[in-house]
């Protein structure tokens, strides 16, 4: 009797198939020769190898279901020429930790140990640079890259844990094929590694404790992953290097936290899976996250794969717009599939791996619009605001019935700015005014955004103080200061403490002076905050004098904050003032967060901030701002203001002399959106009222909670 083995087939493939029948195993993969590219064999191998050598009904459907899908995955890079310095590293990094944590539970883990030897080793690791490995930058196209022994060392090692893991035991076949079986995670994103390289490397400190629940599985997996990264710091290297990647913090972003962490843990026996929001609501960028499925309670439960674990609750879902699962198996009510002949179909959802999970994270609505656009297009989307994305990013489609005149969008969500749109062409076309959704007893009803009129043609003045409206906790920072007191000491140690003025409503967010209520000639001077919010949460702080006065330890004072017009008056009314410094030089100064001139960092761990002179001297006025994220005008920025009329519209650009821009001229009741082009990222769209103030879409119109 003949007893074939992994190495036999590899050797033998084609002479096996031709007797045990390829047509049986082509079957299976019908559409895969035409994409394989001379890689046909190797596949081929791997199903014949689980269904006439190994004989598992299971895994034979497995690797049908990896291949049958391979056409839609692909990786950017991989190694193409090793480095033996890495590989000993790396192995080095994994002994001295695996040597020191071995044998130990969360709740007796070696924290201080680990904390002296992850410093020795980081100084050393640091003053020198490791070599980079030589990487082919080209796309890999899995169908034509993975091998036999890439799949099925992958496939046995799934299986393995899927029976071993008593996260995974439970899970049908189906569940398995989705949560444990892949092995990529984030399209396009990492090198390709099986699970069982993953399983080697980490199930030591993920399955150490085989009566540890869930969570404190993730929380093995976040303390050996965080560890082995700080025994490395930072090596210089200048290139991604798969595996590697994880033994240094050089290169660490979401996508890298998510991906590896989802792969690691699943080769570990733990059914994770990849999401991420397309876009917040009123903040920039996106976000990538893990997300377990907790069979215990039958839930998935978010978490940060390296800084979070199960069951902490979510990271801003409030603030999220929509959010996909990544899957292996391609989803045919994706815009890939659904769109007609030829139709273009924006990038951000031209994935025919996601699936839009939002509902489990927060509400959604069903909500259906008329449509009546002559168009060739199958698909129209819900695109709200981005300002990566010029104002308007897609987050959610739905298929246009044209025999109703209309379209239905299944996952859209309440509390949203909505744009309805289509693409003709690689540029949308919008189909009907902006709007959000409120529910009203479960019910969705569609709101219009007020002060928004397409019948006027009239043209009007504006005066903008902000881009972007002030943010909840930064109000709260202003009220908390509410009850502090600027006081002075003539001794000098404010056991004769003097109150000069006490703070008695929210200041605005702003550089403005404030006359003392009491003058006098004090040695210490000391802003101390309420005992209620022992917090000095001022930004930016200035102790000012008549410069008649003839004081050395002084310099210039900032020039106050002009609001409004008529705020220039009370500028030329300060002009004779400067601060005063307790130290020979500002330099020695400027290093406090309160004199640091950013708005967005101050001394709020401390209850107060004192100045401490040589001798007794005057102060008159403070001129002060509570923290604040620094999204008012900025004066010597310029700003471009744009308006809101079936796509987003140019009124030009100004460059702001004050804290206030003016724009004349400019189309009357519409949706205006201020761009900061000389720096910041927070900007959001707002109309102007009646009384002519700004009210932002979010915070003053639709509420976010």
């Amino acid at each position: 009797m003949i007893i074939f083995c992994k190495t036999h087939l590899r050797s033998w493939g084609k002479y096996i198939l031709a007797l045990f029948g390829l047509p049986t195993l082509i079957g299976c993969i019908q559409e895969v020769p035409k994409q394989t590219q001379g890689n046909k064999w190797e596949l081929y191998s791997t199903l014949a190898y689980y269904k006439y050598i190994d004989r598992d009904t299971l895994k034979y459907k497995a690797a049908c279901f990896l291949i049958e899908n391979m056409p839609y995955h692909y990786s950017q890079k991989r190694i193409y020429n090793d480095n033996d310095t890495l590989k000993q590293w790396l192995r080095e990094t994994d002994s001295i930790y695996y040597s020191i944590v071995k044998g130990y539970r969360m709740d007796n883990f070696p924290w201080d140990t680990l904390w002296h030897i992850k410093k020795a080793r980081r100084e050393i690791i640091e003053a020198d640079t490791l070599p980079d490995p030589v990487i082919d930058y080209n796309m890999l196209c899995d169908i034509k890259e993975l091998d036999f022994d890439f799949l099925t060392e992958h496939i046995d090692n799934a299986f393995r844990v899927w029976h071993e893991s008593p996260f995974a035991c439970n899970l049908t076949f189906e569940e398995f094929k989705e949560y444990i079986l892949p092995y990529r995670s984030v399209e396009g994103y990492g090198f390709n590694e099986t699970g069982k390289t993953y399983y080697d490397l980490f199930a030591k400190y993920v399955m150490s404790d085989s009566t540890a629940d869930l969570r404190t599985t993730v929380q093995y997996y976040n303390a050996a992953i965080n560890n082995l990264r700080d025994m490395n710091g930072k090596t210089h290297r200048t290139r991604l290097a798969g595996v590697y990647d994880l033994y240094s913090r050089d290169f660490h972003g979401c996508v890298d936290v998510a991906s590896y962490g989802c792969n690691i843990l699943r080769a570990c026996g733990l059914p994770v899976v990849v999401e991420h929001n397309i876009c917040y609501r009123s903040l920039s960028g996106r976000h990538y996250h893990c997300s377990v499925y907790n069979d215990s309670t039958d839930t998935w439960q978010t978490f940060n794969a390296e800084s979070s674990l199960p069951g902490d609750g979510d990271w801003a879902f409030a603030e999220t717009a929509n959010v996909y699962r990544s899957t292996y198996a391609a989803q045919k009510d994706t815009p890939p599939f659904l769109k007609a002949e030829g139709e273009y179909v924006p990038s951000i959802l031209n994935d025919p791996c996601i699936k839009d999970v939002t509902a489990y994270l927060a509400k959604t609505a069903s909500v259906t619009l008329p449509f009546h656009e002559s168009t060739n297009s199958n698909l129209a989307y819900l695109a709200t605001y981005s300002r990566d994305w010029q104002g308007a990013i897609p987050v959610t489609w739905g298929v246009i019935d044209r025999s109703r005149g209309e379209v239905t969008f299944n996952h859209a969500m309440p509390g949203l700015l909505y744009f309805p749109i289509y693409y003709p062409d690689e540029s949308y076309r919008t189909f009907g005014q902006p709007f959000y959704i409120e529910m009203e007893d479960s019910v969705p009803v569609i709101r219009e955004v007020p002060y928004i009129d397409r019948g006027d043609d009239s043209r009007t003045s504006i005066t903008l103080t902000r881009k972007y409206p002030r943010k909840p906790n930064m109000k709260r920072v202003a009220e908390e200061l509410i009850g502090g007191r600027f006081i002075g000491s003539r001794k000098g140690d404010f056991s004769d403490a003097v109150t000069l003025l006490e703070i008695k409503e929210a200041p605005q967010p702003a550089l403005l002076t404030y006359p003392l209520s009491h003058v006098g000639r004090y040695k210490s001077y000391r802003f101390q905050a309420s005992e209620e919010h022992p917090h000095a949460h001022i930004s930016m702080l200035e102790w000012l004098t008549p410069e008649s006065y003839g004081y050395t330890n002084t310099m210039p004072a900032k020039r106050r904050h002009v609001l409004s017009p008529s705020d220039t008056m009370a500028v030329n009314g300060e002009k004779h003032l400067v601060r005063l410094m307790d130290a020979e030089k500002w330099d020695d100064m400027s290093w406090k967060a309160e004199y640091d001139g950013n708005m967005q960092t101050a001394p709020s761990a401390y209850p107060n901030i004192t100045l401490k002179l040589k001798e007794p001297q005057m102060v008159t006025h403070v001129r002060f701002s509570p923290k604040n994220a620094d999204n008012g005008i900025c004066a010597g920025d310029e700003y471009e203001l744009r308006y809101w009329d079936d796509g987003w519209m140019s009124c030009g650009t100004a460059r702001a002399k004050y804290e206030y821009i003016i724009f004349d001229n400019i189309p009357h009741n519409k949706l205006y959106w201020l761009r900061n082009n000389s720096r910041g990222r927070e900007e959001m769209p707002f109309i102007i009222d009646e009384q002519g103030k700004q009210r932002f879409v979010y915070y003053d119109i639709i509420d976010i909670k």
